[in-house]
């Protein structure tokens, strides 16, 4: 269960999203037509996630400055990581010819499916998703910069706060490519997987969003730099157990098409295990990249995945990582509340099914 504190900044990001997307002096209203078009499908976009990259930021200031309600710049700035997000998950759909996200449309194929013309090809409607859908994705890591260059802090910190984030999307953005390139090979090794799961999720998801809430409530580097590694771990624990639900669970419980990660043939740590412990003419590996997968072929790779350990050992790995955590954790210097409310953000981690 989520802790009480964090889904109380959850709330508080909920409610600063709502009204920046609401505002009538928003920085590109009123332009032209595209304009609310854009506020329109990016606000629903942004506000159908989990929040919890946004939620962090007030989360991790409140575990220094308990005594506070609330912080307006750590809001904020949590606003500019749920922008970020938006920003990294159109494009990253895009690149990943995912059409469906959160149990949605994503933002290029609603664009694509409202393609004008008579009867435009399917390439012609293929690229006009693609670029439009581009645009909204740049136009929100750009209002992300507005906003995060418009907290109402020292310019010292706020610059600080800046240049942090600038550098981890950089990093995103050279994990994505390796996540691409992956895409292309045969066979990802096991530490490129695991490499790619902490500069592309974990760093950004988790160690970014809760280094801007210390730096916020003006903890000191060695705490600065406990979050960092924490994030890291929860982050590869965050990736593993999404990569557990994509192969485990139906498209009810995931917001994406059953399997897609198999018929995607996503370079996942389960695959990277699968296909060390299968010989190379084994049948089950046909069944990564196969546009269409029945019933009974997905079952073939859970039931793979099973009999060759690799459920039990990438369970193992979660269980260190965890545990690797919790020892950081409760070495923190924080009250006995903030090391509780963290423990709590690890097992919500380990326990997560959605």
């Amino acid at each position: 269960m989520m802790h009480q504190r964090l889904i109380t900044a959850r709330t508080q990001i909920e409610t600063a999203l709502t009204t920046i997307f609401d505002r009538r002096d928003s920085p590109f209203r009123d332009i032209d037509l595209w304009s609310n078009d854009v506020v329109r499908r990016l606000r629903k976009y942004a506000l159908n996630g989990k929040l919890l990259r946004g939620a962090l930021v007030p989360f991790s200031y409140w575990l220094f400055r308990q005594n506070e309600e609330e912080s307006p710049a750590a809001i904020d700035a949590g606003v500019a990581m749920e922008l970020i997000q938006s920003f990294l998950l159109i494009h990253d759909d895009i690149m990943d010819q995912d059409d469906m996200r959160r149990g949605q449309p994503a933002i290029h194929a609603q664009y694509r499916d409202s393609t004008p013309g008579t009867n435009p090809c399917d390439a012609d409607r293929a690229q006009y998703g693609i670029s439009l859908g581009t645009c909204v994705g740049d136009i929100s890591a750009f209002f992300a910069v507005n906003v995060l260059s418009s907290i109402a802090v020292e310019p010292e910190l706020k610059n600080r706060i800046i240049e942090q984030t600038s550098r981890e999307i950089m990093l995103v953005g050279l994990a994505q490519m390796q996540d691409v390139h992956h895409g292309y090979v045969d066979h990802a090794p096991e530490d490129d997987v695991l490499n790619v799961y902490t500069y592309k999720t974990g760093r950004y998801t988790f160690s970014l969003p809760m280094r801007i809430g210390a730096l916020l409530a003006g903890a000191g580097p060695e705490q600065q730099s406990a979050l960092t590694t924490l994030g890291e771990q929860l982050g590869r624990i965050f990736q593993i157990r999404d990569d557990r639900l994509g192969i485990l669970e139906d498209a009810e419980v995931t917001g994406k098409p059953t399997g897609s990660d198999i018929r995607e043939n996503k370079k996942t740590l389960y695959r990277a295990l699968l296909f060390d412990r299968t010989d190379s003419d084994d049948p089950v590996r046909s069944l990564f990249g196969k546009d269409e997968l029945s019933p009974r072929e997905l079952e073939a790779v859970r039931s793979a995945l099973a009999s060759h350990g690799v459920l039990a050992d990438v369970d193992a790995r979660v269980n260190r990582e965890a545990q690797a955590a919790k020892t950081l954790i409760e070495n923190l210097n924080l009250t006995a509340n903030g090391r509780d409310a963290l423990l709590s953000l690890l097992q919500f981690n380990v326990d997560r099914t959605v």
